[in-house]
């Protein structure tokens, strides 16, 4: 078995007092950011006016575009610029400074042409106001609901179709499946749960879920599922949940009739009659290091189709 990594995220809930901490510790990282930008943006004007009076290059102003120059200049000019330098964290200066060093640092890789991405632009003054919040921080990882019987999958909706794209394939790679695949395998082993992953060539959205024929040939462009044998008619989407749905029903049936059982080995049900996803009526103690299966889960399933 492949290693786990495994990530928490926690929540901070300050104290008012630690939040006012807080934001004084990031005014000083943004106070030194700025000072620090301003002292750059002089250095530079000083520079191309000493050029302009044939001042030879060894005595032109030094500019502080280090982290190391930024900090050497931050400590001679702090008494004065911010007395009250002494009542955050000296730390908290020096992120501001090393955010502006970093800054600079691209700014010249690009002008170089030596920093891969797009062109970036001279480093601008922090303001007060605090950003919006990232997308990565507001929808945050792949996560299993407790008390649903689905997988929450934020942002796999923004596959595109064949209707809105003239190449889905690259569409489909941007959504990086191996990873929801890693992810769905560990979290569902840590609730207790199966992952059934269907085969690669299993034809799900071929399959009519209502008699069972397949279709030979079935396009990308078409959204509608229609049965030539028995006539039915629904989304294709739909009609390959459902074989799936029923994929992992036989698999729990084989799973249990192979062990000679007629209940499964959490103590529910098992049977071609049994929906998919219904809660056991007991189940056995668990093996130490694993999380209980939450009532109501199932076996997820995959269709790489």
């Amino acid at each position: 078995m492949g290693r786990i990594h495994q990530a928490y995220r926690y929540a901070l809930a300050p104290t008012p007092a630690q939040t006012a901490a807080l934001a004084s510790h990031c005014g000083a990282a943004r106070f030194a950011f700025n000072w620090g930008l301003a002292r750059v943006r002089a250095a530079l004007s000083q520079r191309e006016a000493e050029k302009t009076y044939g001042v030879p290059e060894e005595l032109l102003t030094e500019v502080p575009w280090s982290l190391y120059g930024l900090r050497r200049a931050w400590n001679t000019a702090k008494g004065t610029v911010a007395p009250w330098w002494a009542d955050n964290s000296k730390e908290a200066y020096s992120s501001g400074l090393d955010g502006l060093a970093r800054a600079l640092t691209n700014w010249s890789a690009s002008r170089q042409g030596t920093r891969a991405g797009k062109p970036v632009g001279f480093p601008r003054f922090r303001a007060k106001h605090r950003a919006a919040l990232s997308c990565r921080f507001t929808t945050g990882a792949i996560r299993l609901e407790t008390d649903r019987r689905h997988v929450t999958l934020p942002r796999l909706g923004t596959i595109r179709t064949a209707e809105s794209t003239r190449k889905p394939a690259r569409a489909v790679a941007d959504t990086a499946m191996a990873e929801v695949r890693r992810q769905l395998t560990y979290k569902s082993t840590w609730r207790g749960g199966r992952l059934v992953v269907a085969d690669r060539w299993y034809p799900s959205s071929k399959t009519c879920s209502g008699c069972g024929a397949v279709k030979a040939k079935l396009a990308l462009s078409e959204r509608t599922y229609a049965c030539t044998a028995c006539g039915l008619v629904l989304d294709r989407d739909v009609n390959a949940a459902r074989n799936l749905a029923a994929l992992a029903a036989r698999y729990e049936h084989d799973v249990a009739q192979s062990c000679g059982e007629t209940r499964n080995a959490r103590g529910g049900a098992v049977g071609p009659g049994i929906r998919a996803g219904h809660a056991p009526a007991k189940r056995e103690p668990l093996s130490r290091g694993t999380l209980p299966r939450q009532r109501g889960s199932s076996p997820i399933l995959t269709d790489k189709h």
